[in-house]
């Protein structure tokens, strides 16, 4: 950081058969002063690289200078300043992810009888699980712990979804059954009594949080994106409802309403029940929207429209 960096330009897959993704930079080794930085991406298609334009050190550089946030360079700056203003930039005094517990793959069944349940990754759904599994019992015995817990638990690994728009989906649900959880997935601890867990995992499962950790926090990676406490705690929080939790209330409601409809038998298989869920989780992210202050055309940035 001494030296003077000219430019900075993701490239993503840059190469045939290369799977790890490129960053191309220059510095100029002198201390003199910057005019500052030109950033941009190297767009796949069209085989070009698009300029988003040249910006001072602090508009996309975090303030412990640790990431660099090109895709800041994207989008208005205004809408990025509205949400620093109402928001917590630094979590981890809020929430920490801690991995589960690593080589019982081989200990897992889906036999309930004298063993206790535990979930892997690909077990999660949005606010549910697809499955049962269960750890054979003198494994289980290792890890059980006589303080039973509600806890949020996340898929690691995050999904990269490509259509219609690329994005991602953090998957997370909410268990209150004391299962155990394996090392493809993490448990979401809650550090502060004023923050509701049901709170916190409606919030990470917004549109807007995914849009946030998508091009703020992963740089729009292709490759394995992992939900791990060291990009949780930079994922914000709106500050109004650490400042005032009471107006966490109305999102818990609606989580409330997500719970009791997956718990029943049907909910895959129920279309009606289905597209209510949908509408429950679109009230969420009109809620989480109006926390930061947005704008209808803000809104249509966020959902990539």
């Amino acid at each position: 950081m001494e030296n003077n960096l000219i430019y900075l330009m993701d490239a993503s897959k840059a190469f045939e058969k290369v799977l790890l993704e490129q960053v191309s930079f220059s510095l100029m080794k002198m201390p003199s002063k910057s005019n500052g930085i030109t950033i941009g991406a190297l767009e796949q298609k069209n085989d070009r690289i698009q300029i988003f334009g040249t910006f001072n050190e602090n508009e996309i550089f975090t303030k412990d200078l640790r990431n660099v946030q090109i895709y800041r360079g994207l989008y208005p700056q205004g809408l990025l300043k509205k949400i620093l203003n109402f928001c917590v930039e630094d979590t981890s005094q809020y929430a920490k992810g801690e991995i589960g517990i690593s080589n019982t793959t081989r200990g897992l069944t889906s036999e309930p009888k004298g063993n206790y349940p535990c979930v892997k990754g690909i077990d999660i759904s949005k606010y549910g699980l697809k499955r049962d599994r269960f750890l054979i019992g003198n494994v289980a015995t290792k890890y059980l712990s006589p303080q039973k817990e509600s806890k949020i638990a996340a898929q690691k690994i995050i999904a990269h979804v490509q259509n219609p728009y690329p994005h991602i989906i953090i998957t997370m649900f909410y268990d209150d059954a004391n299962r155990l959880i394996n090392d493809t997935c993490v448990k979401i601890k809650v550090l502060k009594t004023n923050l509701s867990p049901k709170c916190l995992l409606a919030y990470y499962q917004s549109l807007f949080c995914n849009w946030y950790a998508y091009n703020f926090i992963y740089n729009r990676a292709i490759r394995t994106m992992r939900f791990i406490n060291y990009y949780i705690t930079q994922i914000p929080m709106p500050k109004s409802v650490l400042d005032k939790p009471e107006k966490q209330q109305p999102i818990i409601a609606l989580v409330n309403k997500i719970l009791a409809s997956i718990k029943a038998d049907d909910y895959l298989e129920n279309t009606a029940k289905q597209a209510k869920l949908r509408e429950y989780e679109r009230q969420i992210d009109q809620r989480v929207y109006k926390l930061y202050g947005l704008t209808k055309n803000e809104i249509k940035i966020v959902e990539g429209k």
